[in-house]
């Protein structure tokens, strides 16, 4: 019985996936003024989700703000520190499929640092990825991503 109950556990840990914080909450309060760049900002989630990884977070938020138009967006917190972003897409302007390619596989590598699997916190993550670098080897100077926040350097 016990040496059931000690794989069950990690199989549960397995199946875990990230949540969205509720409406009201300290934890969305919290990312939304990490997110708000002016007083007046009012947000419209298609996702906001959340991961722990012992003492630190991953999160994705994705939607629009209502001013500038859309975004997607990566933010991290490590311990009782606050959210910070790290990895951003926003509507308006573009980059290269070369530097989409990049920016989308170092988002990759650090969701699964988390211990997660990319898709499971960012929907689709993984198809855009292969679709940049296919695109970046065909024209790699062709702008087909909007404008790059964070990421690699």
């Amino acid at each position: 019985m016990a040496t059931a109950l000690l794989f069950a556990a990690p199989l549960a840990a397995g199946n875990a996936s990230p949540h969205t914080p509720a409406v009201g909450s300290a934890e969305r309060a919290a990312i939304i003024q990490t997110l708000r760049t002016h007083p007046d900002l009012r947000f419209t989630f298609r996702h906001l989700r959340i991961w722990y990884d012992g003492s630190r977070a991953i999160a994705y938020a994705e939607g629009d703000n209502g001013v500038i138009g859309g975004f997607k967006i990566i933010l991290t917190r490590d311990g009782k520190a606050g959210w910070r972003e790290v990895w951003g897409e926003g509507d308006g302007g573009s980059d290269s499929c070369a530097a989409g390619a990049r920016h989308y596989g170092w988002a990759m590598e650090l969701i699964q640092s988390y211990h997660i699997a990319p898709d499971g916190l960012v929907p689709g993550i993984a198809a855009q990825t292969r679709k940049l670098e296919l695109m970046a080897k065909s024209d790699p100077d062709f702008q087909c991503v909007g404008d790059l926040e964070g990421g690699p350097a």
